[in-house]
């Protein structure tokens, strides 16, 4: 049985009658919420085995919340058991911030949305449905003694059925609120099955060969390996002489001249990696050119001044969005300009000395090239996990259509 099979036996009318009976705020539909936070939550899984660090993560991760579940194992005794449902529902709320970082404020938010449900039932919904996704994986890998690479082919098989089982109404509300376009615009390929690891008895054990037969292979094995040695003393004398060359010409070893060596850019393929990779340490481009025409002139750190601010007020919920206009981008390029590092800087260490505080670096260009505006949210990200933050508490993506700068969005405080 695949996972929505098994959570469908879960969710019986029984299930959800008992459910809606723990809240005295019964306003919206209990049952599309908690099918909706399911949905959406597989989605998750789902893109987080794009990257094999970030499965390797969720599949620790998921061992170590199915270790410390409170779920029996008959489900229905979640609610004859004082207090059982709503510490379930706590622990679930923990390990969305945990397993989905960036996700708990907009996820909250939209299936509020989509299921017209109060806050309080939400959140109950929303803790009490993860903690029963992470069960029935836990339980999977542990009774079927499953390793990564059986967890990333089992996910990866939902795919499909995600997009033939999820409403239509909460894909339009689900993909553009948590950013998970890749799950419609990445093809469907069938994964492939993680090869059994041969056992001792079904080791393949050469057999002897005859004296005559091992006599020819030894000869013609030598003869290769004679070859091969001197082959390779050849090729060593070749770049010996070469790099001789290149010392009596310019007195180095470099194969470029300073003004002809190639300049480092961010590797492309992080900025379409999961936003929860570790990225390269390279350092980030900034603009250095003479030729400040195309630059805009960054606008005063009171922006940072007012984020500090509101990170630090607690009578402020999280969720809001703050236009930075201090970080600028060179006009179409992910460059960003000198002036803008010292704003990152100071944001980086807020970061620090807030652990608890996640943001999501949303950017824009003219004409909203999405490739660019990945470019370019990746290119702030990279500045922060430069100076320590961890790249979990930190979402990027493309905002669309905009000007050379950035927003930031704190998703929690």
């Amino acid at each position: 049985m695949n996972l929505f099979e098994n959570f469908e036996d879960i969710i019986n009318e029984d299930f959800i009658t008992k459910l809606k009976s723990i809240s005295t705020d019964n306003l919206g539909d209990v049952e599309v919420a908690v099918k909706g936070v399911f949905y959406t939550l597989v989605a998750g899984l789902i893109r987080r085995t794009n990257s094999d660090m970030s499965a390797g993560m969720l599949f620790n991760q998921i061992k170590e919340k199915y270790n410390k579940s409170s779920i029996p194992e008959d489900k229905s005794l979640l609610f004859s058991q004082k207090g059982l449902i709503e510490k379930v529902a706590e622990d679930g709320s923990k390990i969305i911030s945990q397993i989905f970082p960036a996700y708990k404020s907009p996820l909250l938010s939209m299936i509020g949305s989509y299921a017209n449900t109060s806050k309080n039932v939400t959140v109950i919904t929303s803790g009490l449905t993860s903690s029963l996704l992470i069960d029935l994986l836990g339980n999977k890998i542990s009774s079927e003694n499953m390793d990564k690479d059986d967890l990333i082919y089992y996910l990866k098989q939902h795919h499909e059925l995600l997009l033939q089982q999820a409403p239509e109404s909460l894909m339009e509300k689900m993909i553009p609120a948590l950013g998970l376009q890749e799950l419609i615009n990445t093809k469907i390929v069938a994964p492939k099955k993680p090869e059994a690891k041969a056992t001792e008895e079904e080791a393949v054990v050469p057999t002897t060969s005859s004296f005559s037969e091992g006599y020819n292979n030894d000869s013609s094995s030598e003869t290769f390996f004679n070859k091969k040695v001197l082959l390779g003393l050849l090729a060593l004398a070749l770049l010996g002489g070469i790099l001789y060359f290149f010392w009596a010409k310019s007195g180095d070893f470099s194969f470029f001249s300073k003004e002809e060596a190639p300049v480092e850019s961010i590797d492309e393929e992080l900025m379409f990696a999961d936003s929860l990779d570790r990225l390269s340490k390279d350092s980030v481009k900034v603009n250095v050119s003479a030729d400040s025409s195309k630059t805009v002139q960054a606008s005063s750190t009171s922006e940072f001044v007012v984020l500090k601010q509101y990170v630090n007020d607690k009578t402020k919920g999280q969720g809001s969005e703050f236009d930075f206009k201090s970080i600028q981008y060179i006009d179409k390029s992910f460059d960003l300009t000198n002036e803008s590092i010292p704003v990152i800087d100071s944001i980086a260490g807020l970061m620090n000395a807030n652990g608890r505080l996640q943001i999501k670096i949303t950017a824009f260009s003219e004409g909203g090239d999405q490739k660019l505006n990945n470019k370019r949210a990746f290119a702030v990200k990279k500045v922060l996990l430069r100076k320590g933050v961890n790249t979990i508490r930190i979402d990027a993506g493309s905002g669309g259509n905009g000007g050379n700068y950035p927003k930031i969005k704190v998703v929690t405080k």
